[in-house]
């Protein structure tokens, strides 16, 4: 287990140190969740970078995990246009 100590401003807020945030996939705006055990505290993140994952799960295919979630976003926004005009079809009535 690592240890880093940080100091809490005025208006409660810390700084994750840019190691740890680079560790996690961190970014600005990203969700933290604040597990309270006693007197600890543990942030645990809410969003997960995919690229972390790499490698955790034996036999997974990366290639073709990531060709399904391209079809997947490609499929969204198709559905997102298809939305738009029949928003549009509404308006118009």
């Amino acid at each position: 287990m690592e240890e880093e100590i940080i100091t809490m401003s005025g208006k409660g807020q810390v700084v994750i140190p840019a190691r740890v945030r680079r560790n996690f996939g961190l970014r600005k705006g990203d969700k933290l969740m604040l597990e309270i055990d006693g007197r600890s505290i543990k942030m645990i993140p809410k969003t997960v970078d995919i690229t972390t994952l790499v490698g955790s799960i034996k036999g997974i295919d990366i290639e073709a995990l990531t060709k399904a979630i391209i079809y997947d976003r490609e499929d969204d926004g198709e559905r997102e246009k298809q939305i738009k005009r029949a928003v549009k079809n509404i308006k118009k009535t």
